[in-house]
């Protein structure tokens, strides 16, 4: 490509500039618009390219032969563009979109661990815990006797064996407010292998083989590392599943408690039956007969006139807290979730849009 010096004006014979083109002047290819240096001549207008005789030819593979023996290059690439747009957008529409779920007042996508947040003022908990109970969660091991978890509440069990368990049986269960018998005798048969049953943990719900019962995927009392999180929500990905054991005691006043134990990661988690509906608390004062017989028509506690087999299995009062959810239940009782587009949609689109308009200015340049 040659320079202005290699010009001359058509009027006068003097050098030219080279100067900036109008709008029109480029709907001409091969021109360029320059303006006479002489102060006496006035003239201004287009000038072919000059081609040097010597200047290497382009090979016969490169973009530039190419794009020099296509005369349709530009609708070409728009062509192309647009079979980009097309295949990237298709690719997009059959991606299914992903599930947000509300755990406590937070929005989580399946798939998602989420490992909670503090309890607040009026939480039951921090009345019957030691304040230590609401630290962060310690390194390492806590074997001390008694010792209890760091407790928090609004977690996702969205990655299975993310964070398992580090500490026992008993620290779980007391950290949970059971009785010591409860504590006592689900230890026993934990370290014993003398499971009650077996459960399949779904999104949709937590089921017993044996007898059928269905607990409650959304308010869990799960453990994990060294921390006893409330009101945990079952948080797979699509259809995944996992299976369990459980667990079950009677403590003295005639309640059945039960507790489960995944084998994947072995998080000891106390279970509350799903749509129960709820009774009044045990009166300790006028609780009369022995825990495992059923108790006499005149008895203060309901669950007793039924046999232990058809007594609801509920949380303990302390981790039935839980604040007003912002999204009511549906006709069967479960929280309303939503969906939410894939977050690689808009990605996707703005990359076809992109290659479609590097195609479009390519051919113009």
């Amino acid at each position: 490509m040659t320079s202005a010096a290699d010009h001359r004006c058509p009027e006068c014979g003097s050098s030219v500039q080279r100067r900036r083109r109008r709008r029109e002047d480029r709907l001409l290819t091969g021109y360029r618009r320059y303006r006479c240096n002489n102060p006496a001549c006035i003239w201004g207008g287009l000038l072919p390219v000059l081609q040097p005789v010597d200047a290497p030819r382009p090979a016969a593979w490169s973009w530039a032969a190419w794009r020099a023996r296509a005369p349709g290059r530009g609708a070409a690439m728009m062509v192309a563009g647009g079979v980009v747009a097309a295949a990237a957008t298709a690719w997009v529409l059959h991606q299914p979109p992903l599930e947000a779920v509300m755990v406590g007042p937070h929005v989580v996508t399946r798939g998602t661990h989420l490992e909670g947040e503090r309890l607040p003022a009026a939480h039951p908990l921090k009345t019957l815990l030691p304040a230590q109970a609401m630290e962060d969660e310690p390194q390492g091991y806590v074997e001390a006797a008694g010792a209890v978890l760091r407790v928090r509440r609004h977690c996702a069990w969205g990655l299975p064996g993310r964070n398992p368990y580090r500490g026992s049986v008993a620290q779980a269960l007391q950290t949970a407010t059971l009785s010591a018998t409860v504590v006592k005798k689900i230890a026993a048969d934990i370290h014993a292998g003398r499971r009650v049953d077996r459960v399949t943990i779904r999104n949709d719900g937590i089921l017993a083989h044996g007898s059928g019962r269905e607990f409650d995927p959304q308010r869990v009392a799960m453990t994990y590392g060294m921390t006893l999180c409330a009101d945990t929500r079952v948080n797979f990905k699509g259809p995944h599943r996992e299976e369990g054991d459980l667990y079950e005691a009677m403590d003295d006043d005639g309640q059945i408690y039960a507790v489960m134990v995944p084998d994947v990661c072995g998080n000891v988690s106390v279970l509350g039956e799903r749509y129960a509906q709820p009774e009044p608390l045990p009166s300790v004062a006028g609780a009369v007969g022995r825990a495992d017989t059923a108790g006499t028509a005149d008895d203060p506690r309901p669950w007793m006139r039924l046999p232990p087999e058809r007594r609801v299995r509920r949380l303990p009062p302390a981790l039935r807290y839980a604040d007003v959810s912002p999204h009511p239940p549906d006709k069967t009782g479960r929280a309303a979730d939503s969906t939410v587009a894939s977050p690689g949609t808009l990605a996707l689109a703005g990359l076809a849009l992109a290659l479609a308009l590097a195609f479009g200015r390519q051919h113009r340049r």
